[in-house]
């Protein structure tokens, strides 16, 4: 049962939801935070940099050792998870800014990993259906956009930051064990050169094979970089990924100190910035397996800009909630066609270390990015201009994506 395509890819969906649920939920603790501990705009910079730094070098590293521990698959998943509940205690129990950022950087961590693994998992099993599968792992993700915020914002009305994150470190450890039960056998159904690589009960004389496949898994990456579709489709993911971080770093300071919204309020219009992807990914990823990936991410990209221009004109009025919905059907959807556009031209036993390049040269370009947006808050109109540095961004990413020649690898059957 635990090798039903099904059954995993609905237990991927759910992990990645609550891991979305801490992850979107924390940028809403953050105003809390910097008033609590009486941080400075560039303290608050710091901690979002090594968070996205610490997410990109996880995955440059980690995708390469992803795809060459399979048969570890479950126990990655399961350790995400645990580390979760870690970085959350720490935080918790921080008093002042060092042992906040130590547990900053403990948080970058989990999520960072999780993506490899699952995502590489999705992308065997679904070979037919590559965008759909994606975009469902996407849809678990944004039900966790939507109640993160949502949740983060209720219960800061009634208990102190702190606090909160103490109780969501037992749900973390809740899961773990659902992960495991769920998962352990991830990677250890099929013979493929890359388990058998990877097996504990090798010779000697395997072991040294083991470390030169590693060196040439690594050589792998390096080369991937070298075709024009996989360098277009990480330099459109980085521009559109600096812009999108940017935007849901600074959003929760710009609803509650530039608007004046409360806790709950501010929560509850960040989930329509974060989670709208509810209704979107699933339809978008099954019109790009019928269409073509460009067909969906250029107009995709062209209507968020548009959205992110339109937010600070509408002020506090229904209209910023409806173009936050407008602009959160895109958020998260598009960078998973995006992920499913790069599995479509890489070869399997390769899919983490491409997912890797994605996450990684985004994260740690991108990990500069809250410096230069605390420049654009300080100096050109507040936190609202960070809206159009966003729409500025993605619409760089959608040109991009225009001169990318996309093609789908065409599929001879499909992985049960």
């Amino acid at each position: 049962m635990r090798q039903n395509r099904g059954l995993i890819l609905g237990s991927l969906s759910f992990g990645h939801g609550i891991s979305h649920l801490y992850d979107m939920g924390f940028q809403v603790f953050m105003p809390a935070i910097r008033d609590s501990m009486g941080l400075s705009y560039l303290q608050v910079a710091t901690i979002a940099g090594i968070r996205q730094g610490g997410f990109g070098v996880v995955n440059l590293g980690g995708g390469v050792l992803v795809d060459r521990l399979k048969r570890q698959w479950g126990q990655i998943l399961t350790g995400c998870m645990v580390w979760s509940a870690l970085a959350f205690l720490v935080i918790a129990l921080s008093r002042n800014f060092p042992v906040l950022v130590m547990g900053i950087v403990l948080l970058s961590l989990p999520g960072a990993l999780w993506h490899l693994p699952a995502t590489a998992a999705i992308s065997q099993r679904f070979p037919d259906r590559r965008g759909f599968a994606v975009s469902i792992h996407g849809f678990g993700s944004n039900i966790g956009n939507v109640l993160g915020p949502v949740v983060a914002g209720l219960l800061l009305t009634v208990l102190v930051w702190n606090s909160v994150l103490l109780i969501y470190v037992v749900p973390a450890l809740l899961l773990a064990a659902f992960v495991w039960w769920t998962l352990k056998d991830l990677g250890k159904d099929t013979g493929t050169e890359t388990e058998q690589n990877t097996s504990v009960d090798v010779a000697p004389a395997a072991q040294e094979n083991r470390i030169n496949g590693l060196s040439a898994q690594f050589r792998e990456g390096a080369r991937m970089l070298k075709n024009p579709i996989i360098l277009g489709l990480v330099l459109s993911s980085t521009l559109r990924g600096i812009g999108l971080n940017a935007t849901f770093h600074w959003a929760p300071f710009y609803l509650e100190e530039q608007l004046g919204m409360g806790h709950f309020s501010a929560g509850v219009h960040y989930a329509l910035l974060t989670g709208m992807g509810i209704a979107s990914a699933p339809v978008l990823g099954a019109l790009s397996d019928s269409f073509g990936r460009k067909m969906v991410l250029v107009p995709g990209m062209a209507l968020a800009s548009g959205f992110s221009f339109l937010v600070v004109g509408a002020g506090d009025t229904i209209f910023l909630a409806l173009i936050l919905a407008g602009l959160g059907l895109f958020s998260f959807a598009l960078h998973q066609i995006m992920q499913a556009a790069m599995l479509d031209v890489v070869d399997r036993g390769t899919e983490a270390t491409a997912i890797g390049l994605i996450f990684g040269i985004n994260g740690v370009i991108g990990g500069a990015s809250p410096f230069l947006a605390t420049l654009i808050i300080s100096h050109l109109g507040g936190f609202g201009s960070i809206f159009y540095y966003s729409g500025i961004l993605t619409a760089l990413a959608a040109v991009t994506i225009i001169f990318i020649p996309l093609r789908r690898r065409e599929v001879a059957g499909t992985a049960e």
